[in-house]
């Protein structure tokens, strides 16, 4: 099985400065252009079936991807992107740091996220996630599909390098549309090719 797992777009949080994570923002004009865009690079691969996220930044995309391709669609819910920022979700980062000065400044959370190993106030435990990720890819292997597409986001990129994958590297940027081609075979998965990501 050929697996191509592709980024998200930008999407409306990264313009007006907010955090992310389980928060459920829409694609951005230059998103979905973006989508529009990359879905004519992916046309001639072969894709019998989209996979994404629940989140309306990766659906979007896999709709738009979808459309151009011509094939279907399924929405899994454990490819949605952790909830690192718990209590701050879908909140300005400005503002966050004056309403949750007293958490941020405290000793528990001057450092948190995937590779931190712990998500902020009310967010989502690492093992957790690592957990549904796995579960997630369990279930696309067992599709009878040669040729799937992914649309999910940066945190499940980490999880899937960390813990499918097995690197050790830490990834620190992931671009849109950023793409992973995955291998799976005989209950194996390499990496064939990876594009707009940058390991440590």
């Amino acid at each position: 099985m050929k697996i191509y797992m592709i980024r998200h777009c930008e999407s409306e949080d990264d313009v007006l400065n907010c955090y992310g994570g389980c928060a459920d923002f829409d694609l951005t004009e230059k998103g979905i252009k973006t989508a529009e865009q990359h879905s004519n690079k992916i046309i001639n691969l072969g894709i019998q079936k989209i996979f994404t996220s629940p989140y309306k930044r990766a659906k979007n995309v896999g709709d738009i991807f979808a459309n151009r391709i011509h094939c279907d669609i399924e929405v899994v819910k454990d490819l949605r992107e952790m909830n690192t920022y718990g209590v701050m979700s879908g909140v300005n980062k400005d503002l966050a740091k004056k309403i949750f000065s007293l958490l941020l400044e405290s000793d528990e959370y001057k450092s948190f996220g995937y590779y931190a190993g712990k998500s902020f106030e009310g967010g989502e435990s690492i093992q957790s996630f690592d957990d549904r990720v796995k579960s997630a890819f369990d279930y696309l292997t067992n599709q009878d599909n040669s040729v799937i597409a992914v649309v999910t986001h940066g945190g499940v990129f980490r999880s899937v390098y960390k813990n499918i994958l097995n690197k050790s590297e830490k990834i620190l940027e992931i671009e849109d549309v950023a793409t992973i081609e995955i291998n799976y075979e005989n209950g194996f998965f390499s990496i064939e090719n990876m594009t707009g990501i940058i390991t440590e």
